[in-house]
């Protein structure tokens, strides 16, 4: 960790630990962090800049400021999401014997926030915490295509681009975000693995917003044929189960 980080995080924390609105000068938190007050001021202005901290117009003190609520409420409503979701994994995976994730967007990639695996010895891994591009798998586009206009304008443009999206159409892209919004989930078949089918739909929370997305990963001869409609049915049901859980009522 840089030094400098190590400085702003340590002044976070003594802000933090007097917990009142009253907040800290700088004199008091050159005191309990052991840094000159040129770099105590130095820091706080940028924190100020971002949100991280606020001052006080009449004493001039500081204290965390609105950018960090915003992040901790973030933080735990994805505490709440991954709680709500877990057993829900659990009974779509009992379903359907495949791996079940749950799924959200970080920017413009997609992180898989819980995994329930499957019984089967032989199966396609995801990691936790794993990122991959909006437009990769079943599980990403299931975010992708419920994103506003203008940000699915910018990702198809930004793609056309980007020399390492080359060999992918954003032509072809906007075609299937619209087929996933029409029929309500995504499937893929080998997008980055060759032998791996994913089939997903998007989760919304009370506002109607797509807060995730939900769904199994598996081999292509096991998720094909006749088996896949019914796969189909049980993520969209599973989906259905956890929008609910998370306040959604159509």
């Amino acid at each position: 960790m840089s030094n400098t980080l190590r400085k702003g995080l340590e002044i976070l924390l003594a802000i933090s630990a007097e917990g009142t609105e009253n907040g800290l000068s700088i004199k008091e938190l050159a005191v309990r962090t052991g840094f000159p007050p040129s770099t105590t001021h130095r820091l706080l202005q940028t924190f100020k800049e971002f949100g991280v901290v606020e001052q006080d117009p009449g004493t001039k003190n500081y204290r965390l400021g609105p950018q960090l609520l915003k992040m901790g409420l973030q933080v735990k409503g994805m505490l709440d999401l991954r709680k709500a979701a877990l057993p829900v994994l659990k009974g779509l995976t009992a379903r359907t014997g495949e791996d079940s994730y749950l799924t959200v967007a970080q920017g413009r990639m997609g992180v898989f926030l819980e995994r329930v695996e499957g019984p089967h010895p032989v199966k396609v891994i995801e990691q936790v915490g794993k990122e991959m591009p909006l437009h990769s798998g079943a599980a990403r586009k299931a975010l992708l295509s419920f994103m506003d206009e203008e940000f699915i304008r910018a990702y198809l443009a930004d793609m056309a681009a980007q020399e390492e999206f080359k060999n992918v159409s954003p032509r072809l892209l906007s075609e299937e975000i619209n087929r996933i919004r029409e029929q309500g989930y995504a499937i893929s078949y080998g997008d980055y693995l060759d032998y791996g089918i994913g089939v997903a739909a998007p989760v919304r929370d009370f506002s109607g917003e797509v807060r995730a997305s939900l769904g199994i990963i598996g081999l292509r001869n096991r998720l094909n044929g006749d088996r896949l409609p019914v796969l189909i049915r049980e993520v969209k049901y599973a989906a259905a189960c956890l929008s609910q859980k998370m306040g959604y009522l159509k």
